[in-house]
């Protein structure tokens, strides 16, 4: 009886240990989630807001969000490399980067569209409206089939959706119907979670737990310091793929790009929609003789005949940022992979050009009935 009262208490001197052992890892995530501020180890609003776990929320951002950050590019954080900037997010009740939910035109895409490194107003959304004089929604990252998966754009469709992607990414643009039935899973559980404020905080709540936020700084930190981060860089600029970017294409594999592209645009015309394409250059593409083999890129020119011939809509920007770039313009920021303002301004510009996008442009008395409705609002 003696031996078992002995052992007993060995076993809870054991488990007291283990437990006081474990309480600062308990107790950090909820340090950083309740005590900190959001953005206390991150180097970006992207990484402070973004969902990392919790993929039953209907965006990839948490909603309802207003944060002003001076950020750094994502191919050297933290570095003598970085090159800081303020820049301000917005996000809408449904997670995505936007002031409202309005949308005559529609924008999916990638981290482009969302605008890494800009703020809120050079976003390609928000140049665009201005231009156009009509509501822009920036549905990104997103995918068509996402987009089609998405009940609110049943009830209210915009007139026209513009597909876009960098041009890395564009091999891994899913066919129709591709994880369509995840897409209206999400698209369940998010109008779930979004009906109830208390959710919505829950949500959140347990994917700023997840993320470890301090953990995967350290871990970084320490990849610097050994070394094993290694960077991508020709000429003082740093780029994401390097001499791979500019790699050649089979025919068979612009032939099935172009079928995935081709069934974005029957999808959206059944439901009445116009459809454009907005392929982004590589930065390899661009700044290509400040490669080593200085070898330029053939994709895009290639890929965009085929949907000439196909009679899918498009807007090329390769062109007017090469010789932008001739004239010593910079369109991308050293530091990161995406385009910058300049080269967003340019792209809403030749948008506003093409014929389905221009046709949406307001005619002077739309723009005063507009105003006037939304004097009203107010």
């Amino acid at each position: 009886m003696a031996r078992n009262v002995k052992v007993d208490k060995g076993v809870k001197r054991l488990l007291s240990k283990l437990a006081l052992l474990a309480l600062p890892f308990i107790l950090w995530p909820l340090i950083e989630v309740f005590v900190l501020p959001m953005n206390f180890f991150t180097f970006r609003i992207w990484e402070t807001i973004s969902v990392n776990s919790m993929r039953v929320m209907s965006g990839p951002f948490y909603p309802n969000v207003h944060m002003q950050m001076e950020e750094e590019g994502e191919l050297a954080p933290r570095t003598p490399f970085a090159q800081k900037r303020q820049v301000e997010w917005y996000t809408d009740q449904y997670g995505y980067r936007n002031r409202d939910t309005k949308n005559d035109v529609l924008l999916i895409g990638d981290s482009n569209i969302t605008g890494a490194k800009l703020s809120q107003e050079e976003t390609l959304a928000e140049v665009l409206e201005r231009q156009l004089g009509r509501d822009v929604y920036s549905f990104a990252p997103a995918t068509i089939n996402r987009f089609l998966a998405t009940d609110r754009f049943l009830e209210n469709p915009p007139q026209l959706v513009i597909v876009s992607s960098i041009e890395r990414r564009i091999p891994e643009l899913p066919p129709v119907g591709d994880n369509g039935l995840g897409s209206r899973i999400r698209n369940h559980t998010g109008n779930l979670i979004n009906s109830s404020p208390f959710l919505t905080s829950l949500a959140v709540s347990a994917d700023r737990i997840s993320k470890l936020a301090l953990y995967r700084r350290t871990l970084a930190e320490i990849d610097r310091a050994l070394g094993k981060k290694e960077y991508i860089s020709y000429n003082n600029e740093f780029f994401m793929e390097g001499e791979h970017a500019n790699r050649d294409f089979s025919d068979e594999e612009l032939d099935y790009l172009a079928d995935v592209l081709q069934g974005y645009h029957d999808a959206l015309q059944e439901r009445g929609i116009h459809f454009v394409f907005l392929p982004i250059p590589n930065k390899e593409n661009i700044y290509y003789q400040l490669l080593p083999s200085q070898k330029e890129a053939t994709f895009l020119p290639r890929l965009l005949s085929r949907l000439s011939d196909r009679g899918v809509e498009f807007v090329d920007v390769q062109p007017a940022f090469r010789e932008l770039y001739q004239q010593q313009v910079q369109l991308y920021p050293v530091d990161d992979a995406h385009w910058n303002e300049v080269a967003v301004k340019v792209a809403a510009q030749l948008l506003t050009r093409h014929s389905t996008v221009a046709q949406l442009q307001e005619t002077p008395s739309e723009k005063d009935e507009r105003l006037l409705v939304n004097q009203k609002e107010d």
